[in-house]
């Protein structure tokens, strides 16, 4: 009875309005349903769009997860597998077979006390020199190398340490892209926590090339002084060593190439600094240089 009196009520003050004025209100009115209308449409269509968003954000950063997590782990894998394997070639060497089916490598694995001491200070005095201190990249050296690349215009210098150098020979390829050095640095960051300095080392002087075909530390001082690397005097560990600056182009008996002797010197004058030096951090324990080995080196023209 109460809702009749109140529907009677609205009906006699809207018959109460005049004509013109019902017809105004009633324009107002269908004006605002349809707003409504289009606002509810646009409400639904917003929270439809953004439930969408959602599930495919959510099926994306699921997918990427699982990419991340495949890709993390085979790096995790590879440097895990290095603690207690030795891989029987880099991926340098077998792109090297498979650019050319008949090359034959020459290449032999020897344990780190298995080569001379001699070798391994030459080999850090010439391709990184604070080896022992850096957690696998050296600032200073990369931004050494990017000054020297801008002052020639051109990249002729390269700032990676000796772990980058093997992450680079055992795993990856030669071309330049970021995802390649990301994954280098993630390679080195991984060895050095997971294997240590000796034993990077110890892989590094074993899968460094030599020759065209000479790879790893033995091979090349079999076939460049028909001894092992254990009994490499100071003079013969310090022209192994340039050599892996181009290892291509020369080899240790090139005694007369300006390439060689601007190397050996670079390298002698880094294991045996004058005073005490931060670039050569890794080496300083070494002391006055014997005299058989000052005189035996050529002055660089």
């Amino acid at each position: 009875m109460r809702k009749f009196r109140v529907k009677q009520s609205v009906l006699d003050f809207w018959n109460r309005i005049p004509p013109q004025k019902r017809k105004a209100i009633g324009i107002v009115g269908c004006v605002f349903k349809w707003i409504y209308r289009i606002l509810n449409r646009i409400v639904r269509l917003v929270l439809l769009s953004l439930t969408l968003y959602a599930i495919a954000f959510t099926l994306v950063a699921s997918f990427l997860l699982y990419r991340a997590f495949l890709y993390g782990y085979e790096i995790y894998d590879n440097v895990k597998t290095l603690e207690y394997e030795n891989p029987e070639m880099s991926r340098y060497m077998d792109a090297l077979v498979d650019s050319n089916p008949n090359v034959k490598l020459k290449h032999r694995f020897v344990p780190l006390d298995s080569i001379s001491p001699h070798l391994r200070k030459a080999v850090i005095a010439s391709e990184d020199a604070g080896f022992y201190y850096h957690p696998g990249f050296d600032v200073r050296a990369i931004a050494e190398a990017l000054d020297a690349n801008r002052y020639y215009g051109k990249t002729k210098f390269g700032g990676s340490t000796i772990t980058q150098q093997l992450a680079k020979n055992l795993f990856l390829s030669g071309e330049r892209s970021w995802e390649r050095k990301f994954k280098e640095l993630a390679y080195a960051l991984l060895m050095e926590k997971m294997l240590g300095k000796d034993r990077i080392l110890e892989l590094y002087l074993n899968y460094a090339q030599w020759g065209k075909t000479i790879f790893g530390c033995e091979a090349a001082s079999q076939e460049y002084f028909k001894k092992s690397a254990f009994k490499l005097n100071l003079d013969q560990a310090i022209n192994m060593a340039a050599v892996l600056a181009s290892p291509g182009k020369h080899n240790p008996n090139a005694r007369y190439s300006r390439f060689m002797a601007s190397r050996r010197t670079v390298i002698y004058q880094n294991m045996f600094p004058k005073r005490d030096s931060l670039k050569v951090d890794s080496l300083k324990e070494l002391n006055a240089p014997p005299e058989e080995a000052k005189a035996a080196l050529p002055i660089a023209e």
